[in-house]
């Protein structure tokens, strides 16, 4: 079960820790962001902007700590897909900044990744209700790579799924 839990610890880690930076690089990253969160009022948008970014990069960094870095994935990766469904719901088009600049709009198939990788999450919460004891070399040389290859499919996933999809955005 340590092999699940550094393996989910360094998954959702590295997907908070990129989708903080490419938020957080420029003011103008920030900025771009904060212009396509357009289901908030234009005076909160660089608040919130900023609030999500900060929580971002805090989830990524209380990995150190399973217990507070995966609740708070959870809970962002929740905020995340309710945001998501009701745009989605509204028929309001807004693109996806998940990972930087990006023309895919919010949809389901953004739903579906946050779903998987809340499955993550949960993944690594069980293996905290069984503890083992510290990881050995060997299980860590395994879940780190594991972790981080898990990290660039989720980071990548629109990529990988428009390989997928026709140009309507159907499967």
């Amino acid at each position: 079960m340590d092999l699940l839990l550094v393996a989910s610890q360094v998954l959702i880690g590295a997907v908070f820790a990129v989708a903080a930076f490419t938020k957080l690089r420029s003011r103008a990253d920030l900025r771009s962001f904060a212009s396509s969160l357009v289901m908030v009022p234009e005076r909160l948008r660089r608040p919130v902007a900023g609030a999500v970014a900060i929580g971002e990069a805090a989830t990524a960094a209380l990995m150190v700590i399973p217990e507070i870095g995966l609740l708070l994935g959870g809970i962002m990766l929740g905020a995340f897909s309710l945001v998501i469904a009701v745009t989605v719901r509204r028929g309001v088009r807004m693109s996806c900044r998940c990972f930087g600049p990006s023309a895919v709009p919010l949809g389901r198939l953004h739903l579906v990744r946050n779903a998987l990788l809340l499955l993550v999450v949960a993944l690594g919460g069980t293996a905290l209700a069984f503890p083992g004891g510290p990881p050995d070399a060997a299980a860590l040389a395994v879940a780190i790579p594991a972790g981080l290859a898990g990290a660039v499919v989720f980071i990548a996933f629109d990529d990988i799924a428009g390989l997928f999809m026709d140009r309507t955005g159907r499967v």
